[in-house]
This record gives C-alpha cells, sequence and structure tokens, in this order.
C-alpha cells in the first residue's frame, strides 16, 4: 500500500504543477511581438562576455610553429606550444 501511495504521489505532483502552469500561462493570454523582441534583446545583451571575459581572445592564436616564432621575435615575446591530438580525454597533450 505505501508503494501505492509513493508511485501515486511520483505522478500526481508533477500532473499538478503541469495543469497549474498551463492555466496560468492561458489566463494571461498571448504575448505579442512587441513585448517579447525588446526583452529577448535586453536578455541578450545583459548576457554578452565582459572584456575581462574576453582576454582570451587577445592572445595570438597561431597555427603553425614558423608564425609563432616570427610574431614571438617581433614583439619580444615568448611563445607557448601547445600539441593535442584529439584525444583530450587521455590528460595527455
Amino acid at each position: 500500500m505505501a508503494e501505492q501511495t509513493r508511485a501515486l504521489r511520483v505522478l500526481l505532483i508533477p500532473a499538478v504543477l503541469l495543469a497549474v502552469g498551463v492555466a496560468t500561462a492561458c489566463a494571461t493570454g498571448p504575448v505579442s511581438d512587441a513585448k517579447v523582441v525588446p526583452w529577448v534583446e535586453k536578455a541578450v545583451a545583459e548576457r554578452q562576455p565582459t572584456a575581462a571575459d574576453k582576454r582570451f581572445d587577445e592572445i595570438a592564436w597561431v597555427t603553425d610553429v614558423r608564425t609563432a616564432i616570427k610574431l614571438g621575435k617581433e614583439h619580444n615575446r615568448p611563445i607557448f606550444y601547445y600539441h593535442g591530438d584529439g584525444r583530450i580525454n587521455t590528460g595527455r597533450c
């Protein structure tokens, strides 16, 4: 009997929550594009990365060693060499 009650709760609670959500959405009616578009644009603008988050993009990434050495000499900067074989899950580079 306890298992049946538990199973009923597991099925009943989500169904009630779904019904309440649908009823609420239907009660408010459709939302016009005039309200949705500005909201989406504002949400997208708020979620754009900041300049501090984009510091990674300031690295002069190159795909070959010769270019890296040339740029390192021109700007008197060290180079960081990374080689991956495509199997990053092995923990080796």
